[in-house]
């Protein structure tokens, strides 16, 4: 059963970088792009959270609650200067 999980991921892997053409390049140019592509994952997956569900939460009405409100050893805008 492990051995059919792993070829299914093997197969799955391949298919990705035969789509992506990933499989010409070397393989620290494969390891270079897929950071840049999983921190720009991250910057996105932020600002989604930060940003668009506080927006949505509050046009629309829903019960959003900020993750600093749930944990109380956050303080609120720490670190942060608006001037």
């Amino acid at each position: 059963m492990l051995n059919n999980i792993i070829n299914f991921a093997n197969y799955w892997w391949f298919r990705y970088l035969m789509v992506t053409e990933l499989y010409v390049v070397e393989k620290w140019e494969r390891v270079t792009i897929h950071v840049i592509f999983m921190v720009l994952f991250c910057v996105f997956w932020y600002f989604n959270y930060s940003v668009l569900l506080s927006v949505t939460g509050n046009i629309f009405g829903f019960g959003y609650t900020p993750i600093a409100d749930i944990l109380p050893a956050v303080s609120h805008g720490a670190g942060v200067k608006v001037t």
